[in-house]
């Protein structure tokens, strides 16, 4: 009789830890969801750049390595360089799983700036718009606060999906 009591007491104190295990386990997940509720988009980024990273945006695939995270845009370097506007992001894919909440000097800087530098450089540029809006190709004839002009167009830069060129305005 007494095997069959230690083997019930053995019973209930297995079952006793396992719902302290599952209880944890809840708990812990609670506080992981809580945490990843607070997490964004730019932080992720932040977390990838150095990394590759693969985007579409405006039906396009952009594909090279993270290079620089400024106000709405990330540089991707790969075979050219891509400005892209983070508001055209559809989807987005990296392996870094770090998030980084810490804002880098720089990022302050956005598409004015970038389209400001590749005009002073002379670069030719690539620029699909959002929605149906297209592509337009040449140099930028000036480049204004919150608009572009290019090709004898003046383009809000809101309007903006990304930017290719040959050299990377933040390098």
């Amino acid at each position: 009789m007494d095997d069959r009591i230690n083997a019930l007491l053995s019973d209930l104190e297995a079952m006793h830890s396992s719902q302290e295990v599952h209880a944890r386990r809840g708990e812990l997940a609670e506080e992981l969801a809580a945490q990843a509720a607070e997490r964004t988009l730019v932080e992720r980024l932040r977390g990838s750049l150095g990394h590759p990273v693969q985007l579409r945006v405006a039906g396009r695939e952009v594909a090279g390595t993270a290079d620089f995270l400024g106000a709405g845009i990330l540089v991707v370097t790969g075979i050219e360089t891509v400005v892209v506007s983070l508001s055209s992001v559809v989807e987005a894919r990296t392996r870094a799983r770090r998030h980084q909440r810490e804002v880098g000097g720089l990022e302050r800087l956005g598409m004015g700036s970038a389209l400001r530098r590749l005009s002073a450089a002379r670069e030719e540029l690539t620029i699909v718009l959002t929605g149906e809006g297209g592509t337009i190709r040449g140099h930028a004839e000036m480049v204004a606060s919150d608009y572009l002009e290019i090709a004898g167009r003046i383009i809000p830069h809101h309007a903006i999906a990304l930017v290719s060129a040959r050299i990377n305005p933040f390098a």
